[in-house]
């Protein structure tokens, strides 16, 4: 058997990807904002129902609620939840929360439906 990549046919997106992001710069970027993924597991079920991490830059966590009362809750928890995050994915992962600013788009529903 031979290690040989055989670049005649389709290849699977898993497998060219990596390879792409990292010629195009944008792997440490990806890797970056992989926390966000974990937005339900740090909050759990009820809070992520409402509100949602949509960005994380040089440490600063960017989060959005679907109403004002969520965003006035989740305000009160943001030392936890940046402290699990850095527990998880290492100090200094946030190092500051900022809430996106939304004009009046009507209510959004983050949680499952």
């Amino acid at each position: 058997m031979t290690n040989r990549r055989d670049n005649s046919g389709p290849q699977s997106l898993s497998k060219i990807l990596p390879e792409v992001l990292r010629q195009c710069g944008l792997d440490d970027r990806l890797e970056e904002r992989s926390v966000l993924l974990h937005w339900r597991t740090i909050v759990g079920e009820d809070i992520a129902a409402h509100s949602q991490a949509v960005d994380l830059t040089d440490g600063i966590l960017v989060l959005e609620a679907d109403h004002g009362a969520w965003r006035q809750e989740v305000t009160m928890l943001l030392p936890e939840i940046k402290k699990k995050f850095n527990a998880l994915f290492g100090p200094e992962t946030v190092t500051e929360i900022r809430w996106r600013h939304q004009p009046n788009q009507g209510r959004k529903r983050y949680g499952r439906k």
